[in-house]
Order: C-alpha cells, then sequence, then structure tokens
C-alpha cells in the first residue's frame, strides 16, 4: 500500500510540474488555432463579395475617417466599454465582428481585429479603437488598436499564475524599422515601426494621435500592469517591404520552438527530480533489514576463515 501511494504522490509532483510549465505554451497554440478559425472565415466571407461590395466597404470607412475631427483616446483598459453606435459596429464588419487581420513577423503575431463591442473589450481580444480612423487604405488616417499584453486564464488557473492567449506579450520587442502587416477584406497594408514607448494611462489620455495631411499611420496599444505600451508605425509602399522582408527572411527557430525548448529544461529537471524522489522513497520504505549495512570487518575474516575451513576438511576427506 505504501508503494502505491509513493507512486501516486510522485506521479502528482510530476503532472503539477508539467502542467505548470506547458500550460502557457498549449494555452497559447489552441488560442493561435481558435483565430487562425476565424480569420479562415473572414477570408471565406471576402472572397465570397464582388468588387463593387469591397469598394462600398472602403468608401464607406472613408467617410467615416472624413468626419473624425482629431484622434484621442482615454484609457480603454481602465475607462469601461461603453455602447457604440450601430453605425460603427456596421463599417467593415464582414465576419464575426472582425474587420481586419494583424500580423507582426518579427514577433509571431497574426490576431484578429473586432470592433470595439462589450463582447470584444481591450481586456479580452485586439480590438479597433471606436474614436480613431477605420482602415480605409486612404490618406490622413491613423489606425489605433488595442488588446492585452498577456490574457489571464479565468478561475483558480488565472489566480496562481497561469495565463491564456499570449496576445500581445512581446509587442515590447519590436524596433524601429520592424514590419506591421494590416490585412482588410482583400488588401494589404504594411507599416514599418518608427518608435516604441511606455506610457502612464495619464499619458496616454493627453497624446494627440490626430494623424496630418497625407499621413497614414498605425497606432499599437497594450496593457502593461500600471503602463500602456505605445508603438507607433508609418505605412511603406508593398514594393518596398516585400524587399524588407525577403531580407529578414533568414532560417531559425520559430519563437514556438524557442519556449518549447526554454520549457523543456525546467521540465526536464523535474522530472528528473521526481525519479530521485521516487528512489529515495523506495530506499527508505522498502530497503530489507540488512541491506545497505556495512559488514564488520572481523565477522567477514571469521566468515572467510571458516569457508577455508570447511573447504580443507572436504578435500581431506575426498583423500581417504
Amino acid at each position: 500500500m505504501k508503494k502505491l501511494l509513493a507512486w501516486i504522490l510522485a506521479f502528482l509532483l510530476l503532472a503539477v510540474v508539467f502542467g505548470h510549465f506547458l500550460y502557457p505554451v498549449l494555452s497559447d497554440q489552441l488560442g493561435r488555432h481558435r483565430d487562425a478559425e476565424i480569420m479562415q472565415g473572414y477570408r471565406e466571407k471576402t472572397a465570397a463579395m464582388d468588387k463593387e461590395q469591397r469598394e462600398k466597404l472602403f468608401a464607406e470607412a472613408a467617410e467615416w475617417n472624413a468626419g473624425l475631427e482629431e484622434i484621442r483616446m482615454e484609457d480603454i483598459f481602465t475607462a469601461g466599454i461603453t455602447r457604440t453606435t450601430r453605425d460603427y459596429q456596421n463599417h467593415m464588419n464582414v465576419h464575426s465582428g472582425v474587420i481586419a487581420g494583424l500580423v507582426i513577423p518579427d514577433i509571431g503575431i497574426s490576431l484578429p481585429v473586432y470592433h470595439l463591442s462589450t463582447e470584444t473589450p481591450a481586456t479580452q481580444k485586439l480590438i479597433h479603437v471606436d474614436t480613431s480612423s477605420l482602415p480605409a487604405d486612404g490618406s490622413r488616417e491613423n489606425i489605433v488598436l488595442a488588446g492585452p499584453g498577456v490574457l489571464k486564464a479565468e478561475g483558480i488557473l488565472g489566480d496562481i499564475g497561469l495565463t491564456d492567449d499570449r496576445m500581445l506579450e512581446d509587442l515590447d520587442k519590436l524596433i524601429p524599422g520592424s514590419l506591421v502587416i494590416l490585412n482588410v477584406l482583400d488588401r494589404t497594408m504594411v507599416y514599418r515601426v518608427k518608435g516604441v514607448q511606455m506610457l502612464s494611462p495619464a499619458g496616454l489620455k493627453e497624446l494627440d494621435l490626430t494623424p496630418g495631411e497625407g499621413d497614414e499611420k498605425l497606432t499599437l496599444v497594450s496593457q502593461r500592469k500600471d503602463q500602456r505600451l505605445l508603438v507607433q508605425a508609418e505605412r511603406i509602399p508593398i514594393r518596398e517591404a516585400r524587399t524588407l522582408l525577403a531580407e529578414n527572411d533568414q532560417a531559425t527557430f520559430p519563437a514556438n520552438w524557442q519556449n518549447v525548448l526554454l520549457l523543456g529544461c525546467p521540465v526536464l529537471l523535474a522530472g528528473l527530480l521526481v525519479l530521485w524522489m521516487i528512489e529515495l522513497i523506495r530506499g527508505r520504505f522498502y530497503r530489507l533489514p540488512d541491506e545497505g549495512k556495512r559488514e564488520d570487518p572481523e565477522q567477514m575474516e571469521k566468515a572467510l576463515e571458516t569457508m577455508d575451513q570447511i573447504s580443507n576438511e572436504i578435500k581431506e576427506e575426498e583423500e581417504t
């Protein structure tokens, strides 16, 4: 019975260790799978539209942008969700509230971009800030997108520090020159990062994000506890973007495999620790009474003498 309990304890310890280290990676992979399915639906809906329908959506978005006098934003992560107008929700709404897809090659991000709503707040999804420009593929735009750095898991998993989707966690790894891609309907808009900065919520509120004449900008905002990470980028021609992407296309480990390798080392060490504990438990509870005891040298010598004596007696009997 004790042996069974020891094995159960060792199994539970190993399961907890594996779960703690592997849950973030596995959960992130499930999140990526969900996002890929949503974007697949978005692309299918887009492909089913004719050219006139797509042009109409871009024209309506440009009309929306023309009505924006300035672009400022509250701290969207703590200000609470205000019910957005039906007019806003109808713009660029192609599939399940998704208006575009965001891709950042340098940090392996590929996420759907949602309309801001009570169902899709910035604390849970990557959203378009409703006080900013819609992606209309025109001049004088500043498209502002916001999302959580790390989306905590619900319930006890979140309480013990395990996370769900990684979202924009690695946004701070971007540097000037990094590329950000926005896929809208059948068009691709590429932006080059100009700057990355950390702001307080009050500093974010005071920031004027209104674009100048001819500007085509993209701004990303991410939550970092009591700070806000701001990434600003400017649009570049597709031809230039292709050249830059070709130059940066190197054979490197994907970020996911790097995570697996980094997490694998602690898991391996934990497994070895558990195996050591099993051997320790087995040695403590299941050692035979005389097992592991050192033999007394005098007793060993007497035993050898006795064996020699018996051997000699046997030889003498054989000779006679």
